[in-house]
């Protein structure tokens, strides 16, 4: 089962599968899947929504599979596994959908991979909620095809996409004119979003903190009128920033502010403020009524002046923030970095940027341990940081960047020793003598067979029993469908080797690591580690002190048998 979800920073954008709650009910019961199906062909459910605009947990694609699974009962099929889609497009080649492409590897193969759940097809309220690109089309033909039934329902219509009566081609255009049609639509959009810039149109898209968002019953658009609400909040960091405060010190600023009823600042997605949430808020045009066109300020062809928008935008003689104030804020910013759409004059130089320098062992695992401006732990990662200028002497360090925090760091040195020295005693103790335990791949007699039925049809042709011509398209989908499961078992030996890294340890296997598997292999025994600050009365120049590390290891992976005991290391702060 897949889930992209990330407890820590929700978002609406997400893919996942799992089994339908009515079959996952009689499995938790003692119940069996052939039972549940009581002769019923067994289908997935694929629910996709572009964009989800509605409040709640997925209320769209969860209609979708109500629809589904009441829709494959009148054919004699019953919904075993959901796959979702939610948030994501179809219609963009390079957006990737996790849902749709594992469903496809299932379908393919004849079972859910992990449960072993059969699924014989897939149904959806529409077709374009499957595939709306000719690729996905043609990859919910073969692995229909491949499945040996090839089920799929359309709504409450069964429709034939594996044998070549009409259907197929009827499904090609289908695909090809929605490609078509998005191109279409997207040149339309940009068109028109040219159209409105010219003409001082209100832009759409998302709604912009300090703005309300649409209302169709007052007849107001998205990013129209001011939020009395927030409007003061952006423009306090706009005059912050203007009086050259840091990026840092104004996110600080607005995740400690509290509204006249005790509630947090959020973003217009309702998020907690970043840097670069801040950086997009002040550098957009938008407050001072400016809008980008083409890299550049849309300007009055006439007066070659900004051409001010048909939205609410800053008052100067109120709110005392205007158009030079913004070219004040920008004269100093990379306009390229930190405001999307602005070209990058070509008179900015990077001397002075910090540059990132490769990679650090420990970074990422490295948590900071200090209670933050907002009174709690902080808990952001540590990164790497270049020593330089008089700090140069004490070499590169690990650092917290967390806006809200005053962050820990410690010299990346000492961290890296001690860590790895643990890492290696652990690895010595939990996995020496371990063996590999593999998975065989699902599909491996599936592509045998296909390999086998490729070099027969080649042979007839080569012995005059058949011609090229007959068996062109058959050779042609058989090639594809070959490709495909080769780059499956591609996918599952390197995620195997990935899984069996730490098997058969020994030291002199870390020695041959590369920095990438090593960093692997610690994320497979580590889950994080703590850095405390230095005591005050230690002063910053202290010696390292390992007291100050709090190691939390992982409990679920598979250890040595004689050492299941999971005896306490040699350091008072493991967990």
């Amino acid at each position: 089962m897949i889930d992209t979800r990330n407890p820590a920073r929700p978002s609406k954008t997400f893919s996942r599968s799992y089994v339908a709650p009515e079959l996952q009910s009689h499995l938790d019961q003692g119940g069996t899947v052939e039972e549940w199906l009581g002769g019923r062909t067994p289908v997935a459910s694929m629910a996709r929504i572009s964009a989800d605009r509605l409040k709640g947990d997925a209320i769209g694609v969860s209609r979708q599979h109500k629809n589904n699974a009441r829709n494959a009962d009148l054919h004699g099929c019953a919904v075993v596994v959901h796959y979702e889609d939610n948030n994501i497009t179809a219609a963009k080649r390079e957006v990737i959908r996790p849902a749709f492409l594992q469903m496809i590897k299932d379908i393919t193969h004849g079972h859910e991979e992990e449960t072993g759940i059969p699924l014989k097809g897939c149904i959806a309220v529409e077709r374009e909620r499957v595939y709306r690109l000719p690729r996905d089309f043609v990859a919910l033909q073969d692995a229909l095809v491949l499945n040996g039934t090839g089920t799929f329902i359309e709504d409450k219509t069964p429709l034939n996409l594996v044998d070549d009566d009409g259907t197929i081609i009827a499904g090609l255009v289908t695909s090809g004119t929605g490609e078509a049609e998005v191109r279409k639509v997207r040149k339309r959009t940009r068109r028109n979003a040219k159209d409105r810039a010219e003409e001082g149109g209100v832009p759409g898209g998302p709604r912009r903190f300090g703005w309300l968002g649409v209302d169709k019953r007052e007849g107001r658009l998205g990013n129209e009128k001011k939020s009395p609400a927030e409007w003061p909040y952006l423009i306090q960091m706009i005059k912050k920033r203007a009086d050259g405060r840091s990026w840092r010190h104004i996110t600080g600023w607005i995740n400690r502010e509290r509204d006249k009823d005790g509630n947090p600042i959020l973003t217009a997605r309702g998020g907690k403020w970043s840097e670069q949430g801040v950086k997009g808020a002040v550098t957009n045009p938008a407050w001072w009524g400016g809008r980008i066109l083409d890299g550049e300020i849309v300007k009055d062809p006439d007066t070659e002046e900004p051409k001010l928008g048909k939205w609410e935008y800053a008052d100067p003689e109120v709110d005392q923030v205007d158009y030079d104030t913004w070219k004040q804020i920008m004269a100093g910013v990379n306009a390229n970095r930190l405001h999307r759409g602005m070209t990058k004059p070509s008179t900015i130089t990077t001397e002075g940027e910090s540059t990132r320098v490769g990679k650090y062992l420990f970074s990422g695992i490295l948590r900071c341990g200090r209670i933050n401006d907002l009174n709690e732990v902080c808990y952001s990662k540590l990164n790497g940081n270049k020593a330089t200028g008089k700090n140069a002497k004490y070499g590169d360090y690990y650092r917290c960047g967390d806006a809200n925090c005053k962050g820990v760091g410690s010299r990346v040195a000492p961290v890296d020793k001690y860590l790895e020295e643990l890492v290696l005693a652990y690895l010595d103790k939990h996995f020496s003598g371990t063996k590999p335990k593999t998975t065989p791949w699902r599909g491996k007699q599936k592509l045998a067979g296909l390999i086998t039925q490729r070099k027969k049809i080649k042979d007839s042709v080569a012995n005059g029993e058949a011609d090229w011509d007959d068996v062109h398209d058959m050779i042609t989908r058989l090639n594809r469908n070959i490709k495909t499961l080769e780059a499956e078992e591609q996918e599952h030996l390197r995620a195997e080797s990935k899984r069996n890294l730490l098997t058969g340890w020994s030291q002199k296997k870390w020695g041959k690591m590369e920095l990438n598997e090593k960093k692997e292999a610690i994320s497979q025994v580590l889950t994080s580690v703590v850095v405390l600050p230095v005591p005050r009365e230690r002063g910053d120049k202290a010696p390292f002190d390992p007291n100050l590390l709090q190691v939390s290891w992982r409990k679920d992976k598979q250890a040595n048998p004689q050492s299941q005991d999971q005896e306490s290391l040699p350091t008072s702060d493991v967990a």
